[in-house]
């Protein structure tokens, strides 16, 4: 029998909680994450148990490492990984007092909100911006130049593409915005 399993799965940069969920799922079924790199989970057979996965994104974390991770292990959270930009945290439900989290409240989600904003979505404007700037350049030039054309083309389909990424993932994080604020 496998002892270990690798999956891929993607989750946008604001489904934390639904990758959180997933992880759960997985444990509950016998298998506990070990790493991850981007996309890839790696799992290793366990006993079934009710797990608490928790996803936290904090660039003053990776600063003053020790100090972070220590304030979760007083708390009872297990540090499993890091893996683009998140610290994943697990603890057992039946070392759980109710519905424990590491965000107890409405401000404390609102600063991990904020903190992928400043980290992802700042980066991923960034991104765009450097695929437009030549595009448009290029379609300056072509109107004065014959045959830059076909540059135009090449440049504005990984343009047309992160803009349509960047879209989505800001129409997805305004809706996590408004579901956090209302406080569900």
């Amino acid at each position: 029998m496998k002892e270990h399993r690798t999956a891929f799965r993607y989750f946008t940069i604001m489904e934390y909680e639904k990758e959180q969920r997933w992880l759960e799922e997985r444990h509950r079924a016998g298998w506990k994450l070990v790493g991850a790199m981007a996309c890839f989970y790696r799992f290793e057979r366990c006993q079934p148990e009710e797990v608490v996965y928790q996803l936290d994104y904090s660039e003053d974390g990776r600063a003053r490492r020790a100090e972070y991770l220590q304030l979760f292990r007083d708390c009872g959270w297990e540090h499993v990984l890091d893996n683009v930009g998140y610290s994943y945290f697990r603890k057992p439900k039946a070392q759980m007092c109710g519905d424990e989290g590491i965000f107890c409240d409405m401000e404390s989600r609102m600063d991990m909100f904020r903190r992928i904003l400043r980290g992802r979505m700042i980066l991923l404007l960034a991104l765009l911006v450097c695929l437009f700037l030549p595009a448009m350049a290029l379609l300056i030039a072509g109107a004065a130049e014959e045959g830059a054309g076909a540059d135009l083309a090449w440049w504005s389909i990984p343009t047309a593409a992160v803009l349509v990424l960047y879209i989505a993932v800001a129409v997805q994080t305004v809706m996590q915005y408004r579901r956090i604020r209302r406080g569900a």
